[in-house]
Parts: C-alpha cells; structure tokens; sequence
C-alpha cells in the first residue's frame, strides 16, 4: 500500500507543470551561475599566481640584513581563491584581491551562487510542490476515497513525504550533476578525494533542508482547510524562517550582549592613561620624600639642580658628583628608582590597554556566539553555516587560514635569523654597508595553503546539520498531529 502511494504521488508530480517549471529553472540557473562562477574562479586564481610572483620578485631583489619583519612583509602569504568557488562565492581574506574594477552593484544585490539556489529558490519550490499534498486532495475528494478503503493516514503521510521529496529533488540533483560535469570540463579546476566527500557531504546537507521545508508545507496543509490558505501560510512562514530570523538574530545580540563603541573605548582608554599616570606621579613623589629623609641636605642641593634634567644643571650635577662619592651615589641611585618607575608606569599602561583590548574581543566573541546560536533557529542558518563551514568558504576557514599565516611566520622568521647569522659570519671583519648586507633567501619557505581536514570541519558542522535533522522531524511529527484528526470531508 505505501508503496502504491509513493508511486502515485511522485507521478502525480511528474505530470503536474510545476515539476517541468522546477525542472528548467534549476537546471537553468544552476549551469548559468556555475559557468559565471568558474570563469571568476579562472580569473582569480590567476590574479593569485601573478600577485605570488612580483612578491617572490621584488623578495629575491630587496631581502637585506635587519629587516626579518619587513622581508616576512614581502613574502607571499595570500589565501588563494577556494576550490569551492565555482560553486559558492566565499568570504574575502585579502584586502589585495579587491581590484578597483570590481562590480559595485554585488554589494546592493546578492550575487547568484550554490546557497542562494538551494536556500531560495528549492526552498520556494519545496513549498510549492508540498503546500496542497493535503488540501489538495481534500479539495478533489481522493483523500476521502482513500480513507474510506480503509488505507491508514499514517501511508498517507508517509507516502506523500516519500513520493512528493523524491520528484522535489530530481530537478534539483539532475542540475547539480550537471554543474558539477561542467566544473570537470574546466581544466582550471582540479578537485582531490577530499574535495569530492565535501561535494557528497554538501549534497546530503543540502537534501536535509530541501525536506526540510517540503515537510513544512506538508505541515502546513494538514492544518489547513483549503490550498489558498495554505499557500499564504507557507508564504508566511518562509519569509520568517529565511529573511527574518536570519537577519534579527545578529540585531537582538547586540542588544543583548553590547560591545563599546569606538567613542566608549576612546573614553576608556583615556580614563586608563590618567590613572596610570596619576599613580605614577604619586609613586614619584613618595620617592623623592624617601630621598629626602635619607640624604637630606644633600637631596635638597640635588633637587635644587632640577634633578639635572636641564643641559645647564645635567653639567653642575657631573661636577657634584666627580668631587663627591656620596652625591655621586645618591644621583645614581635615583636615576635607578626613576627608571625602575619609568618601568613600571609603561608595563602597567600597556597591560591595562591589552585588557581592554582583551575584553572588546571576549565580548564581540560572545556577541557573534549568540547571534550564530540566535540565528540557528532558522533552517536556512544552519544550512548555511554547515555548507561554508564544509566547503572552506566561510568565517572558520579565514580563522584557519590566519592560524596557518601564524605557523608560516614563525618558521619563516628562524628561517631569515639562520640566514643573516649565516651572512653575519661570512662578513664579520667588514663594515655593514648601509641598508644592510643583501640576503639570497631564494630558497625561503613557501607559503602554502592546506585546507583543514575533513574531519575536523564534521566536528564543528554536526550540531547544526543535526539541527536540520531535527527540524525534519519535528516539521513531520507536526505534519502527523495534524493529517490523523483531520477532517476528510
């Protein structure tokens, strides 16, 4: 029986235009937005490659002694373009690869890509092919027919899920296919096995939240009465779940988790300096009556001088203490306190400016964490947030990539030490010429990229895709509570 309900709703879809609407736009859109894509991508990567060779150029011409940080500058250090981007326009990481030719108009409207396809455009069609599989049925009177033949609701609903997913997600699969084959045909691109199990990952996400909102019209229409009411609802709950939701989420966290403003922090750090330097000038006054009481009318001539800190009065202080080793021993001893404040002042300024700087970070950290947990209520976040986080497109692959740069520079900068002791040596009974000796580092350590491991990119996607997971079935157990009372006539 479910079997014989499977095949009569995805038939019944086959044949319906909607389907053939779903098949042409997918495939459509989907080739289109791939060629567009891998045509950037071929422009890009080879924007890379040239910005890589004047770096290595202008590096083998200008490397001198004395400048390990202005040589790891100069060093190519650029993320290339993603494998992915045929597919999925990523977050930019280099400031260099914003060229001033660049389409202004991609910031006022959203560029057509592998996420907008699924999150918009299959989601709309789940809806739409799923938003009358109940009251659509009703309204012909075949639900009453079947209920009647004594078929149980639960093949019913289970048989309109199956058939109904599976004609859905033919469209969407056949124009994947062949974006993908179109990506092959590129021989800019080469993907490895683990760029393949992203790509099967991607896909099996990608079906979790098109049923997703299949289910949620099929929802929507066993608690509804007529179709047109459950087209309105489904319109209702899609602007919610893709356009509000996902974009209230970071609002709401910034009012419940505030950061300082620019203003605030500029105040903060002023309050900061004052009373550093308020501690600094009593710990100096302390000091000086210490002096006093110790050294008495000798201090007392001392500071009389200024403490020598005027060229006229430095050159009495030199007299003083030449013709007397007391004073001489009072002069130095102050300097040394002097200097030990000094020190002390500049630590406790720059610590008391790092905790600051340590605090803004900690609470635009947790302000970015609730508004990722916020926005994980909807479907259309999470989905998001597996896809770019599986594909090395997303925020986790510029932190891993500045984890990287941060592994490059310290082998690179033990690298240039060995090579300027090395020059240090060859050259240590000749004067150093100005600019420095010239440094042949042609064989420095390259800068490559690796994209972090699949399994690691699991460990941080598996709630979010089990969250998706979760909707499905909450969405079905909704479906399920509604479709068994549901009145057939």
């Amino acid at each position: 029986m479910l079997k014989a309900i499977i095949a009569r709703e995805f038939l019944n879809n086959l044949r319906n235009l909607r389907f053939m609407i779903g098949l042409a736009l997918c495939l459509i859109v989907t080739v289109a937005c791939i060629l567009i894509l891998s045509h950037d991508y071929r422009q890009e990567l080879a924007d890379y490659h040239q910005r890589v060779n004047l770096h290595e150029e202008f590096l083998s011409q200008f490397a001198t002694t004395g400048g390990t940080i202005s040589i790891y500058q100069m060093t190519p250090k650029e993320k290339p373009p993603e494998r992915f981007r045929p597919l999925i326009i990523g977050i930019p990481g280099n400031e260099t690869q914003n060229s001033p030719d660049e389409n202004p108009l991609t910031v006022l409207f959203p560029r057509l890509d592998f996420l907008f396809i699924v999150t918009v455009i299959m989601s709309l069609l789940a809806l739409l092919f799923s938003y009358d599989a109940v009251t659509g049925e009703r309204e012909r009177g075949t639900l009453r027919q079947m209920v009647s033949n004594s078929v149980p609701r639960t093949a019913i609903l289970l048989g309109k899920f199956l058939g109904g997913a599976a004609s859905l997600l033919i469209p969407f699969v056949l124009a994947l296919l062949t974006g993908v084959l179109c990506i092959q045909l590129n021989p800019n691109i080469q993907w490895d096995g683990s760029a393949w199990a992203e790509l099967g990952l991607l896909l099996a996400a990608s079906l979790t939240f098109i049923t997703s909102f299949y289910l949620l019209g099929l929802m929507v229409s066993t608690w509804s009465r007529s179709s047109s009411v459950a087209m309105l609802n489904c319109l209702f709950l899609w602007v919610l779940l893709i356009l509000v939701i996902p974009n209230v989420g970071p609002y709401v966290s910034a009012q419940l988790r505030r950061i300082p403003s620019i203003r605030e922090l500029e105040r903060q750090e002023e309050e900061v300096k004052r009373a550093c330097f308020a501690t600094r000038r009593q710990r100096g006054e302390d000091s000086i009556e210490q002096f006093r009481g110790k050294y008495g009318s000798l201090f007392s001539q001392f500071e009389a001088l200024g403490f020598g800190d005027q060229i006229d009065n430095r050159k009495k202080v030199e007299e003083l203490a030449a013709a007397d080793s007391q004073f001489k021993t009072m002069v130095d001893a102050f300097h040394s306190e002097r200097a030990r404040l000094g020190q002390e002042f500049r630590t406790g300024l720059n610590k008391a400016i790092l905790a600051l700087g340590a605090d803004l970070r900690t609470k635009a950290a947790a302000q970015t964490r609730l508004a990722k947990n916020l926005a994980a209520i909807s479907p259309l976040a999470d989905f998001v947030y597996v896809a770019r986080d599986l594909t090395g497109t997303g925020l986790r692959s510029l932190k891993y990539f500045g984890e990287s740069l941060h592994e490059y520079g310290s082998s690179f900068g033990k690298y240039v030490s060995g090579v300027e002791a090395a020059v240090a040596a060859a050259h240590k009974n000749e004067p150093t010429p100005e600019g420095g000796w010239p440094l042949d580092i042609r064989d420095h350590p390259r800068f490559v990229f690796q994209e972090e491991p699949l399994k690691d990119k699991l460990g941080e996607v598996l709630p979010y895709w089990g969250i998706l997971g979760l909707f499905n079935v909450v969405f079905f157990a909704a479906a399920f509570a509604g479709f068994m009372p549901y009145d057939v006539r």
